[in-house]
């Protein structure tokens, strides 16, 4: 291992200095760490710095693990992949069987449960496992035909969990500790389900600045994994040959989904498949409040990398792939092409109902309206992302957009040319959610809904309205959709004139 080319990738990752949050970064072969390294400290307030035993949340990352939890049951013939999971969890107000496959896949098309939250209002604060449920509860409709299409969703990983306990009568924390973390002697990794528990040697989280960005959710399943890189290589051992919890239970959980049409998906159980330059990988990233880690396994090699941070403006997958790519000897592949087609105006992607408008930014860049994503001509003919959005591409094909990510091996995106935003503000008027009991109310061009939500409206491309993260749309009979991350086209029941805002339903706290 060629040490210096290592710490020299760590150092460029890690520009803020010794005292800022920083990151912990471990290297794995057979099953054992061959190298960890560690920069930043884990408190900014009292200047304690990162080792390798410090302890991350590596948020999305945990996916495989309450994966890995449930495909242990289905191999004790406790529960079925295939089973709905309403028979588990009853009180789920869902039109359409959803199979406990679906949730772990993303392909039930659930509705993203942060969607959720932000319009209920229901503060993170309060969110336990039994308080999100009452919002999970009252979803009846999916934004697609279960196992037609992939939608990236955090709440089939919260029924995950939920399904785990009603079988076992064990939280999801007891049962991993029990059942994968105990036998691979990963003694002090734990799904932090109570956040107001303190964790000895838990990193603080920091948003960039540095500003604390901790969380008190306690809800997990999709996230809220707690460990450090000294904790991690027996879990690539079994990545790599199924050792301690068994190749079946191995292979189960590396199978790729499959949708109705035959369609292969690039993920499995909690994990995406990648390319990094010609060899397999495999692996999931994870963001939240304060954290961002990365778990990238290469089975050729047998090489897996983790990096954990504690700032959020961190790159732990550009840092990981980078890593990579160095232990391997391998470089990115660039095939030179032409200068790369303008892809300035105005564009709409029906399936997620997402319009976006693309405008020069000067210096030879442009950028994504209304994310503010910079992007830079690449030598293969793409626009490519500035910073934290590197593995973002775009191209212009045949007339259409096309946006891809070079980190997932997945179909890009495919958005048509459309309409620019009007000048109409969004009109006035309140409308009702009939699932979630939450009114909607737009005056005077500023949209509020459930407890907290308010914001400013403009118009949008493809005669929609933008408020913030979301696209407003009214159809013909007045009714109003709400689209955004993880949902699509929720409807809205339009209201009498003079309807008042209400805050959160009773019973969703």
């Amino acid at each position: 291992m060629n040490l210096e080319l290592v710490e020299r990738a760590i150092a460029d990752f890690t520009p803020d200095g010794p005292d800022a949050p920083g990151l912990a970064v471990g290297i794995y072969s057979g099953g054992r760490a061959l190298f960890t390294a560690a920069r930043g400290v884990a408190t900014v307030e009292f200047g304690v710095p990162i080792d390798a035993r410090t302890r991350f949340d590596i948020a999305s990352a945990s996916k495989q693990f309450t994966a890995a939890c449930v495909l242990m049951l289905a191999e004790e013939g406790k529960l079925s992949l295939d089973d709905d999971v309403r028979k588990h969890v009853p009180e789920l107000s869902l039109e359409r069987e959803v199979t406990i496959a679906q949730c772990l896949h993303h392909t039930g098309g659930l509705p993203e449960w942060y969607a959720l939250q932000a319009i209920t209002g229901v503060p993170f604060q309060v969110l336990s496992e039994e308080r999100l449920m009452k919002i999970l509860s009252r979803i009846r409709r999916t934004t697609f035909e279960p196992g037609t299409a992939f939608s990236y969703s955090n709440t089939g990983y919260v029924l995950a969990a939920v399904v785990v306990r009603r079988v076992t009568g064990k939280s999801l924390a007891e049962f991993a500790a029990e059942r994968v973390f105990g036998p691979l002697g990963m003694d002090d990794t734990v799904y932090r389900d109570d956040a107001s528990a303190p964790l000895p040697r838990m990193a603080f989280g920091y948003a960039a600045g540095p500003v604390r960005a901790d969380t008190e959710e306690g809800a997990v399943g999709d996230g809220g994994l707690v460990t450090s890189v000294s904790q991690l290589a027996p879990w690539f051992g079994f990545l790599s040959d199924g050792r301690v919890l068994g190749t079946r239970l191995r292979d189960a959980l590396l199978e790729r989904g499959v949708l109705a049409d035959g369609t292969v998906l690039c993920y499995a159980k909690g994990i995406f498949y990648s390319k990094v330059g010609e060899l397999d990988a495999f692996g999931h990233t994870g963001g939240m409040q304060g954290y961002v880690s990365n778990l990238l396994y290469l089975p050729g090699p047998d090489l897996g990398v983790a990096v954990l941070t504690n700032q959020s403006a961190l790159d732990p997958v550009g840092l990981s792939r980078r890593l990579a790519l160095e232990l391997t000897g391998r470089q990115e592949r660039v095939v030179r092409k032409k200068i790369p087609a303008p892809v300035v105006g105005h564009w709409y992607h029906e399936a997620t109902d997402a319009p976006i408008t693309l405008t020069e930014a000067g210096e030879g860049r442009v950028v994504i309206v209304p994310q503010e994503i910079e992007f830079i001509p690449g030598a293969d003919g793409r626009w490519y992302g500035v910073g934290n959005a590197a593995s973002i591409w775009l191209a212009v094909e045949d007339g259409d957009l096309v946006m891809g990510n070079t980190r997932r091996d997945e179909p890009p995106m495919i958005f048509t040319p459309c309409s620019a935003p009007g000048e109409d503000r969004a009109p006035d008027g309140a409308w009702l959610s009939d699932e979630y009991d939450v009114l909607a109310v737009i005056k005077d061009g500023r949209f509020t809904m459930g407890l907290t939500m308010e914001l400013d409206t403009e118009p949008a491309p493809a005669g929609a309205w933008r408020a913030g993260p979301f696209t407003l749309r009214l159809d013909a009979g007045g009714d109003l959709t709400i689209s955004g991350e993880g949902f699509r086209r929720m409807r809205l029941i339009a209201q009498p004139e003079g309807t008042k805002p209400v805050g959160i339903p009773p019973g969703l706290v």
